[in-house]
């Protein structure tokens, strides 16, 4: 009896001591895994794809930023080809002009290409009270850079009684006057107005032309003159010459 207590005690014993070990394995196991479950919660299993949606946020944008800005560049352009393009219109329907004279605002005006000599008088703020018009065409379509004078009728009736003045001397004293010709390049103001029909305006032009251009070339040249045409040239041709010291 005593020796099967003590085998049965034995066998107890083993068994006791096996659940231990399983016991304690199984705790072991436990916290372990707990461990690992604790880190496990802490992390997130999931992927963030938050800056990859704002990265893919911001292409877009700026695609559309782009291509806003390309569009507006191209309006741009077109709207810049569309103004040069009226603009250039517009100036070939233009016509720049001067006018000097006897008119209240003497300066250069930007007219439309059909304007008239009247247009460019009442442009100029219209004519004064001492305005000459009898040499005038105010029906004239005008040229572009077309010079305008428009004459002081006090000067006109000087000329004319210089002219009258001139004929008689000629008329008493003979022909040896009619044949002095004058240097258009070195005469005075005195010497010029000796020819026929040229007073003192027409004096001051021709000796303002002269040093302007360096003197003239020849005595047709004396045509580009303020007031003097045709007509006055062939009046006085006869009586001017040219030569140079």
């Amino acid at each position: 009896m005593i020796r099967e207590f003590f085998k049965d005690k034995k066998k107890m014993g083993i068994l006791i001591i096996l659940s231990i070990v399983a016991i304690a394995s199984g705790l072991l196991y436990a916290k372990s895994g707990f461990k690992e479950l604790k880190k496990n919660d802490t992390e997130s299993i999931f992927v963030d794809n938050s800056e990859n949606n704002e990265a893919i946020s911001e292409n877009k944008d700026s695609n559309k930023k782009n291509s806003n800005s390309k569009n507006n560049r191209t309006k741009k352009d077109n709207g810049d080809i569309s103004n040069k393009e009226a603009t250039d219109s517009l100036q070939d329907k233009t016509i720049i002009v001067e006018i000097k004279g006897e008119v209240k605002k003497p300066d250069v005006y930007t007219l439309n290409e059909d304007a008239i000599v009247k247009e460019l008088i009442e442009a100029a703020g219209g004519l004064t009270e001492n305005a000459e018009l009898s040499n005038i065409n105010r029906a004239k379509k005008l040229q572009n850079h077309e010079l305008v004078y428009i004459a002081n009728k006090n000067d006109i009736n000087k000329e004319a009684k210089d002219t009258n003045a001139q004929g008689s001397t000629i008329k008493n004293q003979g022909q040896g006057v009619s044949n002095k010709k004058v240097n258009i390049n070195s005469a005075t103001i005195e010497d010029l107005k000796t020819v026929n029909g040229v007073g003192d305006s027409k004096a001051k032009s021709i000796i303002e032309y002269r040093d302007k251009n360096g003197g003239f070339k020849s005595i047709e040249d004396i045509k580009n003159v303020t007031g003097i045409g045709e007509k006055m040239f062939e009046r006085i041709k006869d009586q001017i010459e040219i030569w140079r010291n």
